[in-house]
């Protein structure tokens, strides 16, 4: 029987906090001992904001998206394909994961085009190829993806890292997509957690502004997974000591399933 395929948006304080860094990635290396194929899709806003600022370059925000004008779509890509993709790459080797690091851009692994002028160059996807991720699952090695995309002209996108990971899972009808987050998952109106959503309840709270801001990419990329051919997606809490192994190893309980 093949094994189960993982992909996982990695972000937040479980990425930039070493308190939660390190144990994540040794859950990765036993995970990867125990045969499951991962793959990583990692954001990095807050370097990116830290790198804007060093060079006086301002952020702008709209609709939850960073408006990304070709100077910041330069600091964009340097950062996430560079600074951040190398150095999660480097904390994976030095907890035993075989990690490879990518962007979108490679193998014409994410193709995209303008999502809408007054974003400049945010893209939306219009294709995924996972040929590459897969020869790097079938040769051992966990990818490690940057949320950058090419467009038609070879222009580079910008992309939300969960629209990103959320395509890929899809495209891969990988077993699971699970979402790191820096809450326990969805919340209701009265701030408790949602241990599963329906399509129909997602609608119902976007409209309603219970899921708003940075959920909402969330939510509609655990729904686009699904429609795309992905067995079960998840909003998991990062913050929780080892979350990802007792929800896969153990089908604990744990955060906000979301249901096509």
């Amino acid at each position: 029987m093949k094994s189960p395929s993982v992909v996982i948006k990695y972000g937040g304080h479980a990425m930039d906090n070493p308190a939660l860094s390190v144990p994540f990635a040794e859950g990765l290396a036993r995970l990867g001992a125990q045969g499951m194929r991962l793959v990583v899709v990692h954001g990095g806003g807050p370097q990116i904001n830290a790198m804007l600022a060093r060079l006086n370059i301002p952020s702008r925000f709209e609709r939850g998206l960073r408006v990304t004008d070709e100077a910041t779509m330069e600091v964009v890509e340097m950062i996430l394909c560079g600074r951040v993709n190398k150095s999660v790459v480097s904390l994976f080797a030095r907890h035993g994961v075989r990690a490879a690091g990518i962007s979108g851009k490679d193998a014409h692994l994410l193709g995209a085009s303008q999502l809408h002028e007054d974003l400049g160059l945010v893209g939306e996807i219009q294709s995924v190829n996972p040929a590459l991720v897969l020869a790097l699952l079938d040769a051992g090695f966990v990818p490690v993806i940057a949320p950058v995309a090419a467009g038609a002209h070879g222009e580079s996108y910008n992309i939300n890292a969960d629209t990103a990971a959320g395509a890929l899972a899809g495209a891969m009808e990988a077993e699971y997509f699970v979402l790191i987050s820096d809450v326990p998952g969805v919340l209701d109106e009265d701030k408790r957690l949602i241990p599963r959503l329906t399509r129909r309840e997602v609608a119902r709270l976007v409209q309603e502004g219970v899921v708003h801001g940075g959920m909402i990419p969330k939510v509609l990329s655990c729904l686009h997974a699904l429609d795309e051919g992905c067995k079960r997606a998840l909003i998991l809490d990062g913050r929780a000591e080892a979350s990802l192994e007792r929800y896969l190893l153990e089908d604990a309980p744990l955060g906000t399933v979301v249901e096509g």
